[in-house]
């Protein structure tokens, strides 16, 4: 049996319409957006966050599926600065209670 690819939807509300559709990882979970680098980030229950681009309203690539510990299912994004912050709560399968910060490159 083959199974589908996870899938991120951009959807135009105003058109009622699927502007792009890009494959993650599966457990995509939450999803953050930082207006000012057109990136969307996906974090991915199973151990990966998906980092998107919006090249202008119509066009989405991805940029990477960068790996984190399994079970990350929270992001925040600090405007000002552009850094990406996840919560761990786990580190190879054992529990932690940590937040790492990603900074964004060009």
């Amino acid at each position: 049996m083959r199974r589908e690819s996870n899938q991120l939807a951009v959807f135009d509300l105003d058109k009622h319409k699927t502007i792009a559709s890009i494959a993650i990882p599966d457990g995509g979970d939450v999803v953050k957006f930082d207006a000012e680098l057109g990136r969307i980030y996906v974090a991915c229950y199973s151990g990966a966050i998906a980092v998107i681009h919006e090249d202008d309203p119509d066009h989405y690539r991805k940029i990477e599926d960068f790996k984190v510990q399994a079970k990350v299912h929270s992001l925040a994004v600090d405007p000002a600065t552009h850094r990406l912050y996840a919560r761990e709560e786990q580190e190879n399968g054992k529990p932690v209670a940590r937040m790492i910060v990603f900074e964004a490159l060009p």
